[in-house]
């Protein structure tokens, strides 16, 4: 489907609330035509959790934690066998 756009005098377009919010790609081609691509944007200090070892990691303990249930931690004891037992 196509929508002629028309840029405002502040040079920006409106591409309707339904878009709000999105990240795009902007790729200006030689010819002067402009294509915007979705995109998702991972921060940089982020990206380490997307890289398959991590993912992999990540999953295992997913699935480690659907079977074995949260339990009440015991500090005291735990303190305690460290040596730090006030």
């Amino acid at each position: 489907m196509y929508n002629i756009k028309t840029v405002g005098k502040s040079g920006q377009i409106s591409l309707g609330k339904a878009m709000a919010g999105m990240d795009f790609i902007m790729e200006e081609l030689p010819d002067g035509d402009i294509i915007l691509k979705r995109a998702v944007v991972v921060p940089m200090n982020e990206r380490w959790l997307h890289e398959p070892a991590m993912k992999e990691k990540l999953a295992r303990a997913d699935a480690w934690m659907q079977v074995n249930s949260a339990q009440e931690d015991k500090l005291d004891e735990f303190a305690a066998k460290l040596g730090l037992a006030a």
